[in-house]
């Protein structure tokens, strides 16, 4: 919120805050304050951008509705701006008027300083000319150029473009003719709208429009096989690309797979934001450990059969010397070597069934690594911020003046 409407709303609160007790007690005065707020705001956005006939005419209706010193301290204000820019003998008589009806009001405090810097500026002034004459009642043509439409948004980048023609920043104070006029209001990633209004004859007619928010739009690249959080909340399955739409703001997406390390990505969307957010999920150690024990779990099962394969051969070896020992057909040395061939056909056999369960081991062991490797979706755990509750200025926390900076 900028200084401007910060002051307006401040100056809105403290000004009408004593009638909050009778317009919750009273259905009339509480239309009543709700018209004088209406008012006010008008008055005081009218003075911001310089167009002081307009803030005279919104804060005479407030001051009518709820005749506060705040109010006619503000409309004093306006008086007296209006007359430096004029000339208007009525002006600064009711610019006068009105600082004195405050400083009768508030006695202590307040503005009470400002009120009277004017008065010693505005009241030598009066002396030196002569009084106005009393005026008979408003004609026809005056009340037309009294006609005014005043349209506020409470969003920043708002235009409005006015009985079709060009669209301008809001808030927007326009002289019109009494009658239907049409307004159409929009904004970058909201929803435009578009109003009647009718213009009553030398009336201020305000009028605050609201823009409903355009959704942002989200498009995730991911793996096919990934899950999708939004804010906790499960969306399905990501797909090679998902799109879906979200609110404004903060909003944290979490992709998740079997065997792959949890993206997790924060993302501030503004309203009508396209946004595309592509994630590579990596695979986790664990997945990695167990694709690890299965080669060698598949190697240690070649290398036994391997093994088993030469047992095998110097069995039928030892066989063969075996049976020509039988016979007496053999020699010293060939006794010898069957000895020896007996001892490399168990010693392989040992070798080859350690091979064996090794291989079956580290299989088991990877296919329970690689069953049990979930992703797991708990938040991580993070220390508690300290908080520290400042008062900000202008806040109904810290000191409040009781009427506009005019």
């Amino acid at each position: 919120m900028n200084l401007a409407k910060l002051t307006v709303a401040v100056s809105i609160a403290c000004a009408l805050a004593p009638w909050l007790p009778l317009a919750a007690a009273q259905e009339p005065a509480s239309r009543d304050l709700a018209k004088a707020k209406s008012f006010f705001s008008a008055g005081a956005a009218a003075y911001e951008m310089g167009d002081y006939a307009a803030a005279i005419q919104a804060l005479e209706a407030a001051y009518e509705l709820t005749p506060l010193p705040a109010v006619a301290f503000s409309l004093a204000q306006a008086e007296r701006r209006q007359y430096f820019v004029s000339h208007e003998r009525a002006r600064l008589e009711r610019a006068i008027e009105l600082y004195r009806t405050y400083l009768r009001a508030v006695e202590t405090g307040g503005r009470r300083a400002d009120a009277t810097d004017a008065l010693g500026q505005l009241e030598p002034l009066a002396a030196l000319s002569a009084p106005s004459d009393d005026t008979s009642a408003e004609s026809a043509e005056a009340a037309r150029e009294r006609t005014r439409l005043m349209i506020t948004c409470a969003v920043p980048s708002a235009q409005v473009a006015l009985d079709d023609a060009a669209p301008v920043a809001i808030p927007l104070i326009a002289r019109v003719a009494p009658g239907t006029h049409r307004i159409v209001v929009s904004a970058p990633g909201y929803f435009s709208t578009e109003r009647s209004v009718e213009a009553v004859p030398g009336e201020l007619l305000p009028l605050e429009v609201s823009l409903r928010e355009q959704p942002a739009s989200v498009t995730v690249t991911a793996s096919p096989e990934s899950d999708l959080h939004v804010d906790g909340t499960f969306m399905g399955r990501a797909g090679s690309r998902r799109r879906f739409e979200l609110s404004r703001g903060e909003h944290q997406l979490t992709l998740s797979k079997t065997g792959h390390e949890i993206a997790r990505v924060k993302a501030e969307l503004a309203p009508g934001e396209a946004r595309e957010i592509a994630v590579d999920l990596a695979t986790t150690t664990q997945r990695k450990w167990s694709i690890a024990m299965f080669v060698a779990s598949g190697g240690a099962l070649l290398v036994s059969g391997a093994l088993t394969g030469i047992a095998l051969d110097r069995e039928r070896w030892a066989r063969e010397i075996e049976l020509e020992r039988r016979m007496g057909n053999i020699t010293p040395a060939q006794l010898s070597d069957y000895d020896e061939t007996k001892r490399d056909r168990n010693r392989l056999r040992g070798v080859a069934a350690t091979g064996f369960a090794v291989s079956l081991a580290g299989a088991v062991t990877g296919l329970l690594l690689y069953l049990l490797d979930e992703p797991d979706l708990r938040e991580p755990r993070e220390a508690p911020a300290l908080r520290v509750d400042v008062p900000v200025p202008g806040s109904p926390a810290a000191s409040l003046t009781g009427a506009m900076r005019f």
